[in-house]
């Protein structure tokens, strides 16, 4: 299979997909946070090649930076990530308090989360670490403002790390060797889970986490039971 990240990309958008089609109290939230993770998918240069070497349509990776999959990808990471909690625990948004400033909000959020991980990777950390350590601790300085975000936060890191090395296990299971092809060995994580890096799996908690928490204090949201349907 030439082109492997294109088929973990497709497969990525399943689960939000599924999201929008069951959960539509939960498209506001989708809608918002595909848009505020598509910057996400320019930060392709930082990982490729030194974290893994697929191929791009189009050797876009090679010329731009980043790849259609990439936006595909952040795209379909982004909706199940942050919505993982809500769907797991029957949970729906409801507005927090008064108005915020929502926009300015998310672009400082992802800024400061950008700033964090220069920092990290000009301090000798690697990529996927310095993206984590970055995506972990802005939300939980964020999450000091918004306490009653911490444990939705934490479940849905759980979730999402569940639901993405699900469909790292179907990746592998349709592009066998994959992991061994393309992804560069740990030097702080060796070994894997069930075949998948365990990279892989601290990326799907991080993500998890940044996702539940940020769209929610961004946006003015909270958490709140599911009505019952009648």
């Amino acid at each position: 299979m030439p082109y492997e990240f294109l088929v973990l990309s497709v497969l990525s958008l399943v689960p939000g997909s599924c999201v929008w089609l069951t959960r539509p109290d939960l498209r506001p939230l989708l809608k918002r946070v595909v848009v505020v993770s598509l910057p996400f998918a320019a930060t392709e240069w930082l990982f490729y090649p030194e974290y893994w070497t697929p191929r791009f349509l189009f050797g876009l990776a090679d010329r731009l930076g980043f790849g259609i999959e990439d936006v595909l990808f952040v795209a379909g990471l982004g909706a199940f990530s942050s919505t993982a909690y809500a769907v797991a625990f029957r949970r729906t948004l409801v507005p927090h308090r008064g108005p915020v400033r929502a926009w300015a909000r998310a672009v400082g959020a992802f800024a400061l989360a950008m700033m964090v991980t220069g920092v990290l990777l000009a301090a000798g950390l690697s990529i996927l670490y310095a993206a984590v350590a970055a995506m972990v601790s802005v939300s939980s300085a964020l999450l000091l403002s918004r306490r009653d975000l911490v444990v939705p936060s934490l479940l849905g890191a759980l979730v999402s790390a569940v639901i993405y090395l699900g469909l790292c296990l179907v990746f592998g299971a349709l592009v066998p060797g994959v992991f061994e092809r393309t992804w560069r060995p740990s030097l702080l994580l060796p070994g894997r889970l069930l075949g998948v890096p365990l990279d892989e799996v601290l990326y799907g908690l991080g993500a998890g986490f940044g996702a539940t928490a940020i769209p929610a204090w961004a946006f003015g949201w909270r958490f709140v039971p599911l009505p019952r349907r009648a």
